[in-house]
Order: structure tokens, then C-alpha cells, then sequence
């Protein structure tokens, strides 16, 4: 397995080296304004599941990006709950290294974020919670062309409010479908838990 991966990555970063610089206003561009569908999945390994919508913007001057992201998740229908709302936001800072003529990108990023949980049960009172995280991570993100891109990243997550820690992964996709809208989507897994939710939506980028 990882014979495999090593033996992928060289072979990309291969393919790189013989290709044309990256220069698309959408693939590798990190100013932009972004709004998603977000699902979550198993919410705390309670069988309960979440829909909303996610928006981000971020700025990208001389590879030093400054962004900030949000959601608002309302609960499915559940047997269990007869209301369930989330609301999160986050914001930090991160720096992209550009290898291969543009086409591998290397992100280093902190973030810090808050969120708050509210659910009522049946027969009970409505229960809030909220939290701060600091969230230091990496993206990697690979270009084919000025049309698509895929990436990964890692989060570690510190609740500052009660010590909890945690491990984050992304997997996504960009495709630029005209020359300033991409279309992204993007797959969320936690450790212990495995697939935690998914993002679809537009960014445009300036």
C-alpha cells in the first residue's frame, strides 16, 4: 500500500514536471467566495444525521491566504430528537507552497473556531452547548490541468472548553466550469468514525 502511493505521488510530481504552468483563475486560485450543501453523518456515533449550508471566503495575497468558513445544520427527522440546530464558524490563516510549476500545492493552515449545538428531546428542555477549537492542519492539493484538481487534508481539532481532541481527513475535487465558477465536492472522515459528511457547491473566484 504504501509502495503504491509513493509510487503514484512520483509519477504525478513526474507528470508535472513536464507540464505546463497552472495559471487558471479557478484551479489553484484561493480568493474566492464559496456557498455548499453540507450533510452530516452519524453526529457523535448517535445515529443522527444533519442537512445545511456552508459558506467560506478567502484571500490569497502573495500565497499568504486569510479565510473564514461557516455553517448552519438543522437535524433530520429522528424519532430520538424534535430539534437539532448547529451553527459553526471559523477563521484563520495559511500559507500555499507551489511546486511543479503550480501543479502540487502544499497548504500549512491554523485555524480557530466556535460552535454551538441546540437540541430538544421529547419530554425534555431544550440542551445548548457551544465550544472553541484551535485547528492546526495541512492541504495537499494536486492540479491535472487548468480544468481539475484533487485534494486531501488533515485537521487536528483542541477543544479549548473541555481538552477533547480529535483527527479530521478531507478528500475532494475541483472542476473549473467556466473561467472564474468551480464546482466543488468534498467527503469529511473522523477518526473512530469514519465517513462523517459531504460538501457540494460553486466558489467564484476573483
Amino acid at each position: 500500500m504504501i509502495k503504491t502511493f509513493i509510487t503514484s505521488v512520483a509519477l504525478l510530481c513526474a507528470q508535472a514536471l513536464l507540464a505546463d504552468e497552472i495559471e487558471s483563475r479557478v484551479i489553484h486560485n484561493y480568493s474566492q467566495i464559496g456557498v455548499s450543501y453540507g450533510y452530516l453523518h452519524d453526529i457523535g456515533n448517535a445515529d443522527i444525521n444533519a442537512n445545511g449550508v456552508l459558506g467560506d471566503y478567502s484571500f490569497d495575497f502573495r500565497n499568504v491566504i486569510f479565510h473564514v468558513n461557516g455553517g448552519a445544520f438543522w437535524g433530520q427527522d429522528e424519532p430520538r430528537i424534535d430539534e437539532l440546530e448547529i451553527w459553526t464558524i471559523a477563521g484563520g490563516v495559511g500559507y500555499a507552497f507551489r511546486l511543479y510549476e503550480n501543479h502540487f500545492n502544499i497548504i500549512p493552515r491554523f485555524e480557530v473556531g466556535y460552535s454551538e449545538v441546540s437540541v430538544r428531546v421529547p419530554g425534555f428542555d431544550t440542551a445548548r452547548d457551544d465550544s472553541t477549537f484551535i485547528l492546526p492542519g495541512v492541504t495537499l492539493s494536486y492540479a491535472l490541468n487548468n480544468r481539475i484538481s484533487v485534494d486531501g487534508g488533515y485537521t487536528y481539532s483542541r477543544d479549548i472548553d473541555n481538552g477533547d481532541d480529535g483527527h479530521g481527513f478531507t478528500v475532494g475535487t475541483r472542476v473549473a466550469l467556466l473561467q472564474q465558477l468551480g464546482l466543488n465536492v468534498q467527503a469529511a472522515f473522523a477518526e473512530g468514525r469514519g465517513f462523517a459528511g459531504i460538501s457540494a457547491g460553486f466558489s467564484f473566484h476573483y
